[in-house]
Formats: C-alpha cells, structure tokens, sequence
C-alpha cells in the first residue's frame, strides 16, 4: 500500500479558520500527474501543493506542482506560503546556515557534500530558497522569529505582463455576469480592466466601491465560459474602499473556469493587482519598494491579509513579492493503492 503524509495549512492568516486553505504534501517523491490530481480532488480545496526536495540535484531547491481539484495550474500563492511554511514548520527549512533535513530528517548536503547551504541560506534570520514551478524558478524567501519559528513567507513572482484589455462591450457584459450593481465597473474612472500576469493571466477589475465588490452575485456557469473563452485563469475584483485603514485595497476573487467559485486569498492574483496597481497609479507610488495589503475572504467569513511589495527604479517595475504567515490545521496520512 501506498502511503502518503498530507497536511492543511491555511495561509495568509494567523488565526484559526482564518486565510485561504492548501493542501501540502511535503514529499512527493514517486507520485505520478493522475495520481497527484486523485489526491487534490480528494482534498477538495482550491489547490493541493506537490513538494519535491531537489537540493543538489537540480536547478532549483524544491520543485513544486500545483493542482486544483479538476486541473493543474502553473503556479499558486497560496499554495506556495502554505508549503514553505510547512518546510520550515517541520524543520526542512531553517534558519541557521545548515544543510536542514530532507522530510525523512536526514541532512540536505550540496553537490560538494559538505552540507553548506551555500547562496540559499540567506542572511540573519531570512532563508532565500528557489522553488521550480511550470512558471519558471522563482525565489521564496522565509522570515523566522523567535525560536526559529517560521513568522512570514514571501515569494517572488514574476514580472508583470499586460496580456490584453476587454472591451467596453465585454466589460459591460462582465459588470452583468458579476451581478454587479450597473456602473460599478464601466463607472470606474482612472483605469480600465487589464489582464494581467505575474504567472497566471488575471483580468484585475476595479470596482468603484465596496460596497458594490460586497454585493456581487456572480452567475458562476458563464463567467466560467468568459473566463475560457479568454485564457483567463480568474477574475479579480478590487476596491480601494478598505474595512482596515492600513489596507490598501478589498478584493474578491472568482476563478470557476479551473473548479474554484470564490478564494479566501488569492497569491498570485494579489500580486498582479499590485503591479496593476503601481502602473496605473491608482496608489502613490514610492521607490525603491511600494507596499500594498490586501484584504480578501471578508465576505466568505474566513478574513484574509496578503503583503504585496512592488519594486521599481526609475518608473519601470524590478520585482513583485507575494507573501503572509501561516497556520498548519490539519496533518494526516493518505493510504491507497495496491
């Protein structure tokens, strides 16, 4: 029989039922794509996170596969801060300038044997690692605190592209799809919707108040075919009417068209909103580094907080970083198979 260690951690929170919940399984070693899809849709959450420790063996120190209970996505934020989270719970992940254990407790030793962690140890009390996903290698850095507990986990996405704007048509087709108040979308005055990706193709839409975001009522089934029909992965709604002062927007997100009707937190999609958001200026923009919260999962009673830092030099943007704590709920283990 097959047996396979699984854990919940929900993510960008750090209260109890709280964030965005993953699947983690920190060793995946030997599982195969369907495999990997059986167990996400088990799970039946937004994503389940497929973990390979590849220090010393590749170009990147964990390869990650992302699965939500009917596809696999390229890339997933939440999913990502809950696993790395996970790594550093369980002590793969350290901060000292040791090698840290593989998930059998053994000691990680680069190429040379030696055990140094070499350029991923990081410096004080921040590991950089490089997690390889289907879109690209891209850092993950992990914040510890006291006790050399995990206290935030940041990654880095990619840079943002612009991969087409609807039309004022779509986008008043959109507004009634969302069972949006009218105007609340086509109303928006300073920026349009934009589709746009740190790894995964988002339409960010902005929204002129909460108010309206709050009272959407989306018709799930077609907004799924818009969202096909367009290559979008989601559709992300903000408004920069917040419930705390210190956030900077309120976000809704709704991705049908890959099984999820409505996140929690959305990693990926918070970090495209931030770039559309500094491109567009809708925020004051600082360099070298403009620092945006956003809030989400509000009006799915489990209240989400994403950091979202936009580097840029000189008006061009240089880096996207996506991040939050994180709390493990749930461990367990999975037996199947012949």
């Amino acid at each position: 029989m097959k047996t396979v260690d699984i854990y919940q951690v929900d993510a960008f929170t750090d209260v109890v039922f709280g964030g965005n919940p993953a699947g983690v399984v920190p060793d995946a070693r030997g599982l195969d794509e369907d495999t990997m899809q059986k167990i996400a849709r088990e799970m039946a959450l937004s994503e389940t996170a497929f973990v390979v420790d590849t220090r010393g063996k590749g170009p990147a120190d964990f390869e990650v596969r992302f699965f939500t209970p009917v596809a696999e996505v390229d890339l997933c934020g939440h999913a990502t801060i809950g696993a790395f989270w996970l790594l550093a719970e369980l002590g793969v992940i350290t901060k000292e300038k040791g090698p840290g254990r593989d998930i059998r407790g053994e000691e990680n030793r680069n190429e040379k044997g030696d055990g140094k962690r070499g350029d991923n140890s990081g410096d004080g009390d921040e590991v950089r690692v490089y997690q390889m996903t289907k879109a690209g290698k891209l850092p993950v850095d992990i914040l510890f605190g006291c006790g050399g507990a995990p206290a935030r986990v940041m990654m880095t996405q990619n840079l943002p592209r612009i991969m087409g704007e609807p039309s004022r048509d779509e986008i008043r087709e959109l507004e009634r799809i969302l069972g949006a108040p009218e105007g609340s979308i086509t109303g928006f005055e300073g920026a349009r919707p934009q589709v746009v990706s740190t790894g995964l193709p988002d339409l960010i839409v902005p929204v002129t108040s909460r108010e309206a975001l709050l009272s959407m009522r989306p018709n799930m089934a077609r907004l799924a075919d818009f969202c096909t029909k367009r290559g979008i992965i989601s559709v992300h709604c903000f408004s920069l009417e917040t419930l705390d002062p210190a956030s900077t927007v309120h976000c809704r997100d709704f991705s049908p068209a890959v099984g999820i009707p409505e996140e929690a937190a959305t990693g990926t999609a918070s970090g495209a909103t931030g770039a559309y958001l500094v491109l567009n200026r809708l925020i004051e923009v600082r360099e070298p580094v403009t620092k945006i919260i956003c809030e989400q999962g509000h009006v799915l009673k489990r209240p989400s907080l994403i950091h979202v830092e936009v580097a840029s030099q000189a008006g061009e943007i240089a880096s996207v970083r996506v991040g939050g704590s994180a709390v493990t709920m749930l461990r367990g283990r999975m037996v199947f198979g012949a």
